[in-house]
């Protein structure tokens, strides 16, 4: 825009214009300041003529009526303007010394010389070009940091929504109800073992936590639902609150039928061809269908496994061919399985029998442990009954509902086909059964115990956050 109307023009007519706009802002600065030194000056020049003359203005002043006859009389007396007559007026005694005397000579001749600089200035369009140059060093000079950002071409030259939102670590919270919530990871603080924990934050009526975990805000988050089916959302749609919030109804993001409930969530940075994802429904059947078939996924979301009646998907992982499953109904059995004898399946199947389940068992949970942990499993489990307390990890971390856990090593497990009944890893009373069992041990300190942290919610909404090392090691029959 020049002069207030649109034009199109090159850059020696772009450089031409800013530098005249910049010309025209540099002059009327400069006669902005000299119209403030000549009025300063004026009335400096007003106070000397009134010091000189002290004697005379004292007389006047006191023989006055009033400050207007003051003032009347001292612009009579000295040919001084209204402005000079009240500054002499508005004068402490103080400033009466001959010390202020001289502060005053020297602020008339302060104000003299800039008087000269801006007239000068003022004089010739070379003097203000100079001034802008030296104006644009000095910026330089005092911005010299590199460019952090970097220019890059692009074909549309548009921006989405992620390319300005950092990918910052951030921790995911969904109820049972369907109430989804974005938190800052240090919302909960390290805590010691057997304590109350910290609350997640407020819970409807007759509702619970369902699943909690760890992504970063570009990840692709596939919602799984109990009817078998999947959607997807960015996570950083999701609207980031504080621990106390209620959270984000997951109808308002995506396309849920009534009555739908999101039962597990899966973060996904990149839809890479060697990842599967590994589904367990609460009746005990499993599948495993490739990462690639879910990286385009409509907005009414896809069918990731076919359900007979009375069953509901609960769990989905990520895996690879070389990684295992660990499986476990709740009454504490497990089954430890080669994700390799999974058979890939499209989307659109059931899927075969994971454990065969006793008369009122259910399935419970499912972990999976990568290729780097299970090495040792090699041995036989009678090897390491001897000394379980002093094994080294990795372990299967046990959760029931009662709030009780324990570490099992993985080496008391033996790999054991699908469709059996399983090894059992707790021993449960009769009112208690198993919540939870995942895998520990990815990290280890020097002493070779666990470095990690794990985070405990309860279906009150109550978040615990312990060290891995303060649950105790013991055997599968304990």
């Amino acid at each position: 825009i020049l002069d207030g109307q649109p034009k199109q023009m090159g850059l020696k007519e772009v450089l031409q214009a800013f530098l005249d706009f910049r010309c025209s802002v540099v002059e009327r600065r400069a006669r902005f300041k000299l119209s403030q030194v000549k009025e300063r000056r004026h009335i400096v020049e007003g106070i000397m003529v009134g010091l000189d003359n002290l004697d005379r203005v004292i007389r006047i002043v006191r023989e006055a009526p009033s400050n207007s006859t003051a003032s009347a009389a001292l612009k009579d007396e000295f040919k001084l303007s209204e402005k000079q007559a009240d500054a002499i007026l508005d004068m402490n005694l103080r400033r009466l010394t001959m010390l202020e005397r001289k502060k005053f000579v020297d602020e008339s001749k302060t104000l003299m010389e800039q008087i000269l600089k801006l007239e000068e200035l003022l004089s010739s369009r070379k003097n203000i070009l100079q001034l802008i140059e030296q104006e644009v060093i000095e910026l330089k000079n005092r911005f010299s940091t590199p460019r952090l950002s970097m220019l890059e071409d692009a074909d549309s030259g548009q921006l989405d929504d992620i390319d300005i939102i950092p990918n910052d670590e951030m921790l995911l919270a969904i109820s049972e109800k369907g109430y989804v919530k974005r938190m800052k990871p240090n919302t909960f603080n390290l805590q010691n073992r057997g304590t109350i924990g910290k609350s997640v934050g407020k819970l409807r009526v007759n509702d619970a936590m369902s699943d909690f975990i760890v992504c970063r805000a570009h990840d692709h988050v596939l919602y799984f639902s109990d009817r078998g089916i999947v959607y997807s959302a960015r996570a950083y749609k999701i609207p980031e609150c504080t621990r106390n919030a209620a959270g984000t109804p997951l109808v308002q993001i995506l396309s849920l039928s009534d009555g739908e409930r999101i039962t597990s969530i899966i973060p996904v940075s990149e839809f890479a061809g060697d990842q599967f994802l590994v589904m367990l429904t609460m009746n005990g059947y499993i599948k495993k269908v490739s990462l690639n078939l879910f990286s385009s996924i409509r907005t009414t979301g896809i069918i990731a496994i076919q359900l007979v009646p009375g069953d509901e998907l609960k769990w989905v992982r990520c895996c690879t061919n070389d990684d295992l499953v660990a499986m476990a109904s709740q009454n504490g059995m497990v089954i430890l399985s080669s994700c390799d004898i999974i058979r890939s399946l499209s989307r659109n199947t059931r899927g075969s029998v994971a454990m065969r389940l006793k008369d009122g068992d259910k399935m419970a949970s499912m972990d999976i442990i990568p290729a780097a942990l299970h090495k040792d499993l090699e041995r036989t489990p009678e090897d390491s009954h001897s000394n379980v307390k002093g094994s080294s990890g990795p372990w299967l971390l046990f959760v029931s509902e009662s709030g009780h856990g324990k570490r099992v090593p993985l080496s008391s497990f033996r790999k054991l086909p699908l469709n059996r009944v399983g090894l059992i890893g707790y021993k449960f009373s009769a009112e208690d059964r198993l919540a939870a069992v995942f895998v520990v041990g990815f990290s280890l300190a020097e002493d070779g115990e666990s470095d990690e942290q794990v985070v405990l919610v309860s279906q009150s909404g109550t978040v615990n956050r312990i060290k891995v090392r303060d649950i105790s090691i013991q055997a599968r029959y304990a």
